[in-house]
């Protein structure tokens, strides 16, 4: 016994300390934000994550519908544009939201976790952790959660009693965050790429000696995409957490292959960059059946949670579905609850299971239709937001023209017999100008209200949820006054749902009053 207790302080005091002093930040966030997230690592090291908003409603089992993919006759079987959903399970201030790795992981953090010796950060280790197998990714994110639950839980984020862990992104979760989730509009979240207005080679190391030359580049080297993440597409794919499946004309196909990795790499050519790149890989080498490694592809982690945080979350979901579930059947006659009955009353166990699938169908379609019908109001909310922004923004041009005007006034007649005809001509286009304001104003002010009227056929708690989402989404995108205006769209709808349709004077006063321009009749 004594023998091994000697054994064990030598080994102790020849062992590098795995809590050694802190990097130094340029390491592991060379462009920090004041919103980062940043948990502790072995050796002193550090990782940073992003929150990703992902707006839905309050419903516990409320997500997000979004389009995947992206059509093109070449990789229409990969990569064909499909609809899913996508919820956050965390809560970021007012918002839910994904936590995903603002950088790819480098080989000092994958040193940092999974060697016995800590690792001196490096230049050279802060390039992307490559060559590294899908398993030894998902063993990465193991040894880091069980690292963070035994030394540092309160830094992780929680929902109830639930602590986060550490995963690799689902292929949705990746595509979501790489087309810059909803910190972009639909038209640039659809698009090949996400917005680069400096164009690709500022935001992307692909292939060729204006860009990467042939090797990775230290994490963080280039600009972020909108939601602050870098290097989400080039530099090295990814690896996501689950295998690879054909596009079955806009649904995955039953057929489970090999491993994905994401985003393309410095090998990538301009021309194939896009959001929806997709690869398969097989796990294993087929040379020497070893776990496959390659040079162009690494990984990031996100933030997992699991579902049912405490002994209350099925309940609650069960809850939730139930309400879901009757929130569609107010028909007089309810062709499900005729289901039931027969389901009950039958002794034929055939007819039982197919009276089953028919009823698991009645409620997919239902469920699908109240998507569609929300989507349709989240459009009006925006839409109407829009209107009224114009509408605003016309009675501050009318108020700078009009300034103007009485310059020129004040300066026309201290002028020289010669210079005056322009400065009257002048004045006469901006008195035009001014004059053709009310009709403009009155025209945006009718389509706001036909837009308020026909968006208002849903219930007002459900105005209020979506109203909520489309705030959320253009805090996101950076609209000044988008919010305050979507909430007096919504506010519009429910006075129209009760009959009370706001007429256009009033809605005219309420605009201006929300963005803080004060009202002169006209």
């Amino acid at each position: 016994m004594r023998r091994l207790a000697r054994l064990i302080l030598v080994l102790l005091c020849i062992q590098p300390a795995r809590g050694s002093e802190a990097w130094p930040q340029a390491s592991w966030n060379p462009t920090p934000l004041a919103d980062d997230l940043v948990l502790p690592m072995p050796c002193g090291a550090r990782i940073a994550f992003r929150p990703v908003p992902v707006p839905a409603g309050p419903s516990p089992l409320d997500d997000r519908p979004i389009v995947v993919g992206e059509a093109d006759p070449a990789t229409d079987h990969s990569e064909f544009p499909r609809r899913t959903h996508l919820a956050g399970a965390f809560r970021h201030g007012n918002e839910r939201v994904m936590w995903v790795g603002k950088y790819e992981v480098t080989r000092d953090q994958f040193a940092a976790v999974m060697n016995e010796s800590c690792p001196a950060p490096s230049p050279a280790g802060r390039v992307p952790a490559a060559e590294v197998s899908w398993f030894e990714a998902i063993a990465f994110t193991a040894r880091l959660s069980a690292w963070l639950a035994a030394n540092a839980p309160d830094a992780l984020p929680t929902r109830g009693q639930a602590r986060a862990y550490v995963r690799l992104p689902t292929e949705e979760e990746w595509e979501y965050a790489a087309r810059g989730g909803a910190a972009v509009g639909e038209a640039e979240f659809t698009a090949r790429t996400p917005p680069m207005p400096e164009g690709m080679a500022a935001y992307v190391w692909f292939a060729g000696p204006d860009s990467a030359s042939g090797r990775a580049r230290p994490v963080g080297s280039l600009k972020p995409n909108p939601l602050g993440l870098h290097d989400m597409l080039g530099n090295v794919a990814e690896w996501v957490l689950e295998p690879y499946r054909l596009n079955r004309v806009g649904r995955p196909h039953g057929l489970v292959g090999g491993v994905v990795a994401r985003g393309g790499h410095y090998l990538t050519d301009r021309e194939s960059i896009r959001s929806a790149l997709r690869e398969e890989y097989p796990p294993f080498n087929p040379r020497d059946g070893s776990p496959l490694r390659l040079r162009t592809v690494g990984f990031r982690v996100v933030l997992g949670l699991v579902v049912t945080v405490d002994d209350a979350a099925p309940e609650t979901f069960r809850r939730a579905f139930a309400e879901a579930a009757a929130s569609r059947e107010r028909l007089a006659e309810d062709p499900r609850a005729l289901l039931a009955q027969i389901r009950r009353e039958t002794t034929d166990p055939a007819l039982a299971r197919g009276l089953a699938a028919v009823d698991a169908a009645m409620r997919a379609e239902a469920r699908l239709r109240a998507d569609r019908e929300r989507a349709a109001l989240r459009a009006g909310l925006e839409a109407a937001a829009a209107l009224a922004r114009l509408v605003a923004v016309a009675h501050g041009n009318a108020t700078v023209l009009e300034a103007v005007a009485r310059l020129l006034d004040g300066v026309g007649p201290v002028l020289p017999e010669a210079s005056r005809p322009p400065i009257t001509a002048a004045r006469e286009g901006l008195a035009a100008r001014v004059a053709e304001t009310p009709a403009g104003i009155t025209q945006v002010l009718d389509a706001y209200l036909r837009t308020v009227r026909e968006a208002a056929a849903e219930d007002e708690a459900t105005i209020a949820a979506e109203a909520r989402i489309v705030a959320e989404e253009l805090r996101a995108r950076g609209f000044r006054l988008g919010p305050e205006l979507v909430a007096l769209a919504a506010r519009h709808m429910m006075e129209a749902r009760r009959g009370r349709l706001p007429s256009a004077a009033e809605a005219e006063a309420a605009i201006l009053a929300a963005v803080g321009i004060p009202h002169r009749r006209r």
